[in-house]
């Protein structure tokens, strides 16, 4: 583009030359043609061959002049682009690589979702070199952040194992005690910092594992537990699940509760003002639960994409020999694994996590009871 102004400029100063020698040439021709002209003798004061010659070398001289300069602004412009280029080059780089980082702001003014997966999709294919393995990773991840309406900050699970003995009001209502009571209660605290996406949080226990995994999509205002009923207990019971305590920036909010055979439902109002929606909001909840007696697994997930997460399970209080924690948390960065030594009379394993925990990540604890030892030693 540049190239051709460049040649249409060049040609319209040969052209003008050739005017001013045309012009002159014409000059020279009428001062010989006017003294054969009687009526137009009165014109021959006027020096025409000098004037025309004057054109004539003024055009030819113009044309020259212009040829000779161009050579010179063209070695003269490649200088200063070469010393420009010197001079510049660390901003030019470092502008190109800014550029190629794409700030958010031009890409929203520019960028549909489709052309942002794009652009993502093909700059993980050229790092991992596998255009494949690269788009559908990418897709998993971005599923599961889209999907995922809150994100969890500060995330601390805190698990306490206790003895659990008969009820003094025996049976629950419309049991009958045809086995023994569990000898484990499992009290479980989650706290966490987030941006509440609805008004109103809901706790389900459910007996049925199909409504438990309809249950499960929603993890943003619906915590799901599923309980597997015994002879004694099923979802519906209190003993089972207990949504006992909620708070928000630690402020108690009323809880309510409404049973149906099988399964249990805790609604909290978290009674935040229209115009604070907006803030972060530090949220913690308190339940009970009591696992089958023959229950020896406890599993518990990440709902939502969680930075920083402190997990601990206390089991001094139980009739435990042991417990083993394994942990589902897919990431380059590995958690810090505590716990007690056996000098000390506390017994606590816990978990320290720094990264970013995508949901369906967690920790599984795994415990054998005293009984279950003496049981083992009392086997021929």
């Amino acid at each position: 583009m540049n190239d051709t102004l460049h040649r249409f400029q060049r040609t319209k100063k040969i052209l003008a030359g050739l005017v001013l020698v045309v012009a002159g040439a014409s000059f020279i021709a009428v001062g010989k043609s006017i003294p054969t002209m009687r009526e137009l003798a009165w014109l021959g004061v006027i020096p025409w061959s000098e004037l025309g010659a004057v054109l004539i070398g003024a055009g030819v001289f113009s044309i020259w002049l212009d040829a000779y300069f161009e050579r010179e602004k063209r070695e003269a412009d490649d200088e200063r682009l070469r010393r420009l280029f010197v001079e510049q080059a660390p901003a030019m780089k470092a502008a190109v690589i800014k550029g190629f980082a794409f700030e958010d702001e031009d890409l929203r003014r520019v960028a549909t979702p489709e052309l942002l997966d794009s652009i993502i999709g093909n700059s993980l294919a050229m790092r991992l070199q596998d255009k494949d393995f690269a788009r559908e990773l990418y897709a998993d991840i971005r599923d599961q952040a889209v999907k995922s309406v809150e994100r969890w900050h500060d995330v601390k699970i805190s698990i306490r194992l206790s003895t659990f003995g008969p009820s003094p009001d025996g049976p629950a209502v419309g049991k009958q005690s045809t086995a023994a009571p569990s000898p484990m209660v499992i009290t479980v605290r989650h706290e966490y910092t987030t941006v509440p996406s609805s008004r109103v949080r809901r706790f389900v226990s459910v007996s049925d594992i199909d409504e438990y995994r309809e249950l499960a999509q929603d993890p943003a205002s619906t915590f799901a537990w599923y309980y597997r009923p015994t002879s004694t207990l099923d979802a519906g019971s209190k003993e089972a699940f207990e949504l006992v305590q909620f708070t928000v920036d630690g402020e108690e909010r009323p809880i309510r509760r409404s049973a149906r055979k099988g399964s249990q439902t805790y609604t909290v109002n978290l009674d935040i003002p229209e115009d604070e929606r907006r803030q972060p909001r530090t949220i913690s909840y308190t339940y009970r639960l009591q696992p089958a007696p023959q229950n020896r697994l406890l599993h518990l997930d990440v709902e939502q994409p969680s930075r920083g997460i402190d997990i601990e399970l206390d089991y001094t209080d139980a009739d435990v020999a042991y417990v083993n924690m394994v942990d589902f948390i897919a990431s380059s960065q590995k958690g810090i694994v505590t716990r007690t030594p056996d000098t000390v009379p506390g017994r606590v394993v816990g978990l320290h996590f720094d990264g970013w925990a995508m949901p369906r990540s967690g920790v599984a604890f795994v415990w054998v009871m005293n009984d279950d030892l003496v049981e083992e030693r009392q086997r021929p």
